[in-house]
């Protein structure tokens, strides 16, 4: 399309909404262009660090709401819940609306729903506030499309490794300014530090980064965002809490079936109407169904050591706990301490306990971890630009398989975890390079919005799963108290959150071991990606068979026709009607591009 432009004689036409490089900052400098980068990672930090932050207050919160009980996990819960189910919206209404709005709108949200965390007493109402946080989580998908829509090419897929290494950077604000903020201040200082860091990004965003003339023409569809959010919705409420509610229990199965009932209705509803909310033939194609299993089991990868290290290093030293758990059953019997140590037992190993602080365990594990992804990110980029993106694909799963091999039987040290954790560093890295670079190089722009909240959708699940699963393998291994009551009689009674170091090697064998063997299987089958990123510049011998035109029925407006069958102009002014392209009709499957390029020249850009 931008060939044509500029090949065109005469002044240069007005930018076109269905222009993919109408908005590409092709001369800009450098300066701006980084300037733009920087402001966007910062901007889209809040994701991360909001979740992470709030992770670590979730026994206070418990406590200053005493009516949510045992619930207060659902400060956490709702978060997923609610973000995977605004994602598919959010994602269509960047393609159709623009992305730097849709950002604006949904910090706005934000704001409100920090506001309201940070001062409300009520449960309920909290909980209303955790919502509205929630649909930040699609400002990282729309950010790869404004990063689509405005940065050269040539430097996107570095890019997309640069935004890896502010993903690693967060990893570090969460625990040391949250640990700083608890240790010091009320545990609502986080949210008045969130509310503070939005109000002073927002702006910035709204005057550094232009947005973007590229439009997609069609009507969003409502009904389809209502049944794909609620039906993920279901299936992650059942994913999240049936460790806790019981994986059988009639409530908790209700939520399953209702959710896939609604994904199925989904189904059917997306292939009987004319402007879908995406295009199931996308999901269909093998390079972005691979890619989206990758991004369940990465995720899953990514989420299961932020989960398990802070749980073992942050548990009493063994000496500690055991003369806590000995002083509160010597008090409730009301006996000696040394009488009660006399007939008492410990069953389990917890070597692992440290005794950590959430600071001590950021100093210690997370935060060189949090630096080896920074480094290796923008690595991860060029070689996605040198070689394709499915190479840093298979390098995270074989990193993400060794690590989790090494923490199998070594993870009782904070050294050990320290060093084998530097493998996870890279995978973290290469995946957040990776992954991204080969939906922007295989799905057209005018769905680049509704994938990337797709792919972030389907990352939603990994994070629900990598919760699910260790803690349903941790039940199975408690510590405990044996009390020796006569000489045939015990009791035996599990120490509340308290595993054995058995119950933390086999969840890094079954979950972590196996997410890396999947991931590294899934990459190397993957035909995508194995010719250097390109930017989303898809090249045109695949396009020719499967480039599909939109053609509203009133108006001729072309989304995207390979050159070789339709020319565009600029839309009409004088109310004139377009004229009409050949090309595909809509009933086409949408395009993507699976596998290599073939060896004819590729469009030059301008």
């Amino acid at each position: 399309m931008s060939q044509n432009a500029a090949a065109a004689s005469g002044p240069p036409a007005p930018a076109r909404s269905d222009d993919e490089d109408a908005g590409r900052l092709i001369h800009a400098s450098n300066t701006r262009i980084w300037t733009i980068l920087v402001v966007l990672v910062v901007f889209s930090e809040v994701i991360p660090v909001q979740y992470a932050m709030v992770g670590l207050i979730i026994p206070k919160i418990g406590l200053a709401f005493p009516s949510a009980g045992a619930n207060s996990t659902w400060a956490l819960t709702i978060v997923g819940v609610v973000g995977a189910a605004t994602l598919p919206l959010c994602g269509k209404a960047s393609d159709l609306w623009g992305k730097k709005r849709l950002m604006l709108i949904l910090a706005v949200l934000l704001f409100i729903g920090t506001l309201l965390c940070a001062i409300t007493s009520n449960w309920a109402l909290f909980l209303v506030g955790r919502g509205l946080m929630a649909t930040s989580f699609c400002m990282s998908a729309i950010a790869y499309g404004i990063v689509r829509d405005l940065i050269p090419r040539k430097l996107i897929p570095v890019v997309m490794g640069v935004i890896a290494t502010g993903f690693g950077a967060s990893a570090i604000v969460a625990p040391l300014v949250g640990g700083a903020l608890t240790d010091h201040y009320s545990w609502r200082s986080i949210f008045w530090f969130l509310l503070i860091y939005v109000a002073v990004t927002t702006p910035a965003l709204a005057i550094v980064i232009p947005e973007s003339p590229f439009r997609v023409r069609q009507k969003l569809d409502w009904l389809g965002s209502v049944l794909i959010g609620v039906g993920l919705a279901g299936v992650l409420v059942y994913v999240s809490e049936g460790s806790s509610w019981g994986w059988g229990s009639t409530d908790q199965l209700l939520y399953l079936i209702g959710g896939l009932v609604l994904l199925g209705i989904f189904v059917v509803w997306e292939n009987s109407i004319k402007n879908p909310l995406m295009e199931l033939s996308l999901l269909r194609q093998p390079s972005v169904a691979i890619v989206m299993g990758i991004s369940v089991f990465a995720t899953l990868a990514l989420a299961l050591p932020q989960l398990l290290i802070p749980y073992m290093f942050e548990t009493p030293t063994p000496n500690s706990l055991r003369s806590q758990i000995l002083a509160g059953v010597a008090a409730k019997g009301h006996v000696s301490p040394n009488l009660v140590k006399l007939a008492a037992t410990f069953r389990g190993d917890i070597n692992y306990a440290g005794g950590f602080s959430v600071f001590q365990v950021a100093t210690h594990v997370t935060l060189v971890l949090s630096v080896v992804a920074m480094i290796v990110g923008p690595i991860g980029g060029l070689l996605a630009r040198r070689y394709g993106a499915r190479l840093p694909l298979i390098l995270s799963g074989l990193a993400m398989l060794i690590a989790f091999e090494l923490w199998t039987p070594w993870h009782g040290a904070w050294k050990d975890q320290l060093l084998i954790g530097v493998f996870w560093g890279i995978g973290t890295a290469c995946f957040y390079a990776g992954g991204p670079n080969v939906l922007i190089d295989a799905i057209p722009a005018a769905r680049q919005g509704i994938s990337a909240a797709m792919y972030a959708a389907f990352g939603s699940l990994g994070s629900a799963l990598a919760v699910a699963l260790p803690t349903a393998i941790l039940a199975a291994h408690p510590y405990q108290l044996v009390i020796q009551e006569s000489a045939t009689k015990q009791i035996v009674t599990d120490i509340p959150q308290v595993y054995t170091n058995n119950g933390f090697s086999e969840a890094y064998l079954l979950v972590g071991v196996s997410s890396g063997l999947i991931i590294l299987i899934l990459a190397l089958v993957l035909r995508a990606g194995r010719t250097p990123a390109r930017g989303g510049l898809l090249d045109s011998s695949p396009l020719d068979e499967a480039m599909v035109a939109e053609v509203d029925a009133n108006e001729a407006t072309v989304i995207g026709v390979p050159a070789n069958q339709a020319t565009l102009t600029p839309a009409p002014t004088n109310g004139a009607s377009a004229p009409e392209a050949s090309g595909p009709t809509p009933t086409q499957p949408i395009p993507v591009q699976d596998g290599p390029p073939t060896q004819e020249a590729a469009p030059t850009e301008t």
